[in-house]
């Protein structure tokens, strides 16, 4: 509240008359266009959020497929896996992941 009262103080009175009248008659359309604004944003982070742990779960089961068959996982394959955020790529290893004869070989 005080930045309002703050914004009608600062101006010479003509200009805050034509300001009160702006804020008074004018639709609250910018309201609306932000709430789109945002909401684009909002939604996009979502998406994004969603991919990526999409991806970390994809890593996951590559990794754990590897383990569950006894397979040495070096850090070097271990940060390649887990820094993949391509699900099309995740997909593949995983499929590879059961039958590969060595980590390495995912990437084959």
């Amino acid at each position: 509240m005080a930045r309002v009262n703050y914004a009608f103080a600062v101006p010479p009175s003509v200009a805050r008359k034509h300001l009160e009248e702006i804020v008074t008659t004018t639709s609250h359309d910018y309201e609306r266009i932000a709430g789109q604004y945002l909401s684009h944003w909002v939604d996009q982070g979502w998406a994004e959020g969603r991919a990526e742990g999409r991806a970390e779960g994809e890593a996951a089961a590559v990794l754990a497929v590897l383990d569950a068959r006894g397979l040495e996982v070096s850090s070097d394959t271990r940060d390649r896996i887990t820094s993949c955020d391509d699900l099309n790529v995740l997909e593949t290893w995983i499929h590879r992941a059961v039958t590969v004869n060595s980590a390495d070989e995912l990437f084959a």
